[in-house]
């Protein structure tokens, strides 16, 4: 038997309406629960961002840390004729010959500098970073005190007055003690030989030493204290030889007296330029 139905048409009420406003209240809703997410993923971004980018920082202090880049450098020029003292920040000191070309580095682990050309006696005060000077390939790292470098056409020579230094090219790498140099290019480390420190120091006086050394060998020497160039004519002419002392400050009275002394014929250029050959 069917229920009768209410009077007047009246519906009879929810019975779990109550029941339904009560986890409404409870339960948040859609537009809640997606403004919610959303934050969430925010904040989830924003560290894992900050955890990428601390990691990115700690792998590019690392990798400056291994690869010591320059973050400064300076450069000296030294005028012909010239002489110039430097003093490092590290209290090291550099004595620069007539014509040098040094480009000084600030580094992070290193000390270092480049000898583009010229000649420089390096008198080191120790400290925890290397200190390495570099010319043509060749690196010169200190392992004493003081040491002379002079790099020019024929390569760089390295001589080594007090204490000890290691060179080093894509050959391999060779000690020198007090009283030994060699002479280094980037492919090639010379044999060691004993200095003459007499010789080797001659030009912090002002003074060059030739002791039957080559006229080839001899015009190197003389080419920094001079602007113009000085040419040899031939291969025979480079093998005349020159002993004696001589004023770095008189370089042209010497290539004046050259005739004199050696079999050769000179020839100037409206340059200035000075070409020597061998007359017999």
């Amino acid at each position: 038997m069917k229920p009768a139905p209410p009077v007047g048409g009246a519906k009879s009420p929810d019975a779990l309406q109550p029941y339904a406003e009560a986890l409404r209240e409870r339960i948040p809703s859609r537009e809640a629960l997606l403004a919610e997410a959303r934050a969430l993923t925010h904040k989830r971004r924003v560290a894992r961002n900050g955890t990428l980018a601390a990691l990115l920082a700690v792998a590019i202090s690392g990798a400056l840390w291994g690869l010591d880049p320059a973050w400064r450098s300076e450069v000296v020029y030294v005028a012909i004729g010239q002489r110039q003292l430097l003093e490092l920040a590290d209290g090291s000191q550099v004595l620069l010959n007539s014509g040098s070309y040094l480009r000084i580095e600030r580094r992070l682990r290193s000390r270092q500098l480049e000898l583009v050309k010229g000649e420089g006696l390096f008198t080191v005060v120790h400290g925890d970073a290397p200190f390495i000077v570099r010319s043509q390939g060749v690196r010169v790292r200190d392992i004493g005190t003081v040491f002379d470098i002079r790099s020019d056409g024929r390569g760089v020579r390295v001589g080594v007055l007090q204490g000890a230094v290691e060179v080093s090219n894509a050959q391999g790498k060779q000690r020198l003690d007090a009283g030994q140099r060699l002479l280094a290019s980037e492919q090639n480390l010379g044999a060691t030989t004993l200095a003459n420190l007499a010789t080797l120091t001659a030009w912090q006086q002002g003074k060059l030493r030739f002791d039957g050394s080559p006229l080839g060998d001899v015009i190197s020497d003389l080419q920094p204290y001079r602007q113009a160039p000085i040419r040899l004519a031939d291969a025979a002419t480079a093998q005349l030889r020159l002993s004696g002392e001589f004023d770095t400050a008189s370089v042209e009275a010497l290539l004046q007296r050259l005739p004199t002394i050696l079999p050769l014929s000179a020839q100037r250029g409206a340059d200035g330029s000075l070409t020597l050959g061998r007359t017999r």
